[in-house]
């Protein structure tokens, strides 16, 4: 499968579930009081900065590998 066939839900898949992670953490955050809330709000924002350092190298390294 080229990238354009690829289904709507495998494309936007995990962006969708970070951002929904980002916004539910946001929202502990203001709305909890005790601190379960507030550990639960810097669980929920420390995944997705997580995944996006142990991500980052790699496509940094790909593009320099294939670049022409």
């Amino acid at each position: 499968m080229t990238r354009r066939q690829r289904p709507l839900a495998r494309r936007w898949g995990w962006p969708v579930a970070l951002a929904a992670l980002t916004i539910g953490g946001l929202l502990f955050a203001l709305l909890g009081n005790s601190d379960f809330w507030r550990a639960m709000s810097w669980i929920a924002l420390s995944i997705p900065l997580l995944i996006i350092l142990r991500h980052w190298p790699l496509r940094r390294l790909f593009k320099r590998k294939h670049a022409p």
